[in-house]
């Protein structure tokens, strides 16, 4: 009787160490904003509101991990955004649209699928850009969103990544999507992996080795590619012009932690960028004001061949009362497809402080100027120049 006792303990302990682990966790992050915008030849906006998410988005979600012995297990996330001001659902009110991810992994390196962000995205489980070369963590918004070509927030369906084992330092990441975005819009899984739908590679590779942390990536968007007669073609931001080709863009970027501050670097250089030049830019941070129309110089117009650069600056300096941030950065565009040949420039500096009241709860604060110009060979121009001041509170659970 005492060793069937002992042998139903033993296969119980098993069974338990074997099982999945699930946990809840999450972040609600509220604040307040006050922001100047100067609009050329348009009356300037003022706005004092309630803001969400500008240090981190608010999220919940649920992660777990099996473990399936000899160094392999599974592992999952399910994120969902939202508004903490409103409470209303994020990433066009998908369920768990920050990030639905299944992933195995083996002592030969992990595979995960399902929609995630990419990897200069700045976002979810698979990011390796903010961790090792933006000076501000958790995603700041407005102002204090550092631009970044084909990256910011930017997550994608029918997702695969490859992530390899750590050598020395060196680690490896391929990330594919059959097809971008299959909720939004007009895409649907039928056409994943087709001319009709927008794809995306990436091939990345980071070297962490104390203080210092290095990241390479290459990413391409293959665009899906319409006639305008074909049945299906939908208006606005697809490609009707069969010479422009996709949109490839290289990053380099990396940090080293000097102790009494870590410093943030990163350049970026895009061929075939497809962004919005005027207001509501697809590339700049002034969308808070897309409501405003273009200026009487040139109706909004949307460009699918874009070449340019970016670079960026940051530091964080720890303090007895937190930690501060200060950072800058410079952008340049040019529409190859677009007769006036308009080009846009954009740049911002910014201050932000983080102050602990415990392990989980943060007051953050930050002031930020920011300008753009939109300019073309005619000598027309837009010009946008933007002041914000922010203070929040942020709860992780």
């Amino acid at each position: 009787m005492k060793k069937i006792a002992i042998a139903v303990a033993a296969a119980m302990t098993t069974a338990a160490a074997g099982a999945a682990e699930v946990t809840l966790y999450g972040i609600v992050d509220t604040g307040f904003g006050f922001t100047n915008v100067d609009l050329h030849h348009r009356p300037a906006v003022t706005k004092f509101e309630m803001i969400n998410g500008y240090n981190s988005g608010s999220r919940f979600g649920f992660k777990g991990t099996e473990d399936l012995g000899n160094g392999y297990s599974v592992s999952f996330v399910l994120e969902n955004g939202f508004s903490s001001d409103s409470g209303a659902l994020g990433q066009g009110g998908r369920m768990f649209g920050r990030e639905a991810q299944l992933k195995f992994h083996s002592p030969y390196g992990t595979l995960s699928f399902g929609r995630a962000g990419t990897l200069i995205s700045g976002a979810g489980t698979l990011d390796i850009w903010g961790v090792n070369a933006d000076v501000l963590p958790g995603g700041w918004d407005g102002i204090f969103n550092i631009g970044n070509y084909q990256g910011n927030g930017m997550r994608l369906d029918n997702m695969v990544t490859y992530q390899t084992p750590t050598a020395a330092g060196f680690t490896g990441y391929l990330q594919y999507s059959f097809a971008n975005d299959t909720v939004e819009g007009d895409d649907d899984d039928s056409r994943a992996n087709e001319r009709g739908s927008n794809r995306y590679f990436a091939a990345g590779l980071t070297y962490n080795n104390g203080p210092l942390g290095v990241v390479v990536v290459y990413d391409s968007v293959m665009f899906r590619h319409y006639n305008k007669s074909e049945v299906g073609a939908p208006g606005g931001n697809e490609n009707t012009n069969p010479n422009v080709g996709d949109s490839r863009v290289l990053s380099i970027g990396g940090h080293y932690d000097f102790g009494v501050a870590r410093v943030t670097a990163f350049g970026q250089y895009v061929k075939g960028s497809r962004t919005g030049f005027g207001d509501g830019l697809g590339y700049s941070a002034i969308f808070w004001f897309n409501d405003t129309d273009k200026t009487d110089t040139k109706n909004q117009s949307y460009y699918y061949d874009a070449d340019g650069y970016n670079f960026h600056l940051g530091a964080q300096f720890p303090l007895p009362c937190g930690r501060l941030y200060a950072g800058a950065y410079y952008g340049y565009l040019e529409a190859n497809d677009d007769p006036d040949n308009t080009d846009a420039t954009n740049w911002n500096v910014f201050l932000a402080h983080e102050y602990d009241l415990s392990k989980r709860t943060i007051i953050y604060s930050g002031i930020g100027y920011k300008q753009l110009k939109l300019e073309d060979n005619d000598g027309k121009f837009d010009e946008v120049k933007a002041t914000q001041v922010i203070v929040g509170l942020r709860h992780i659970f």
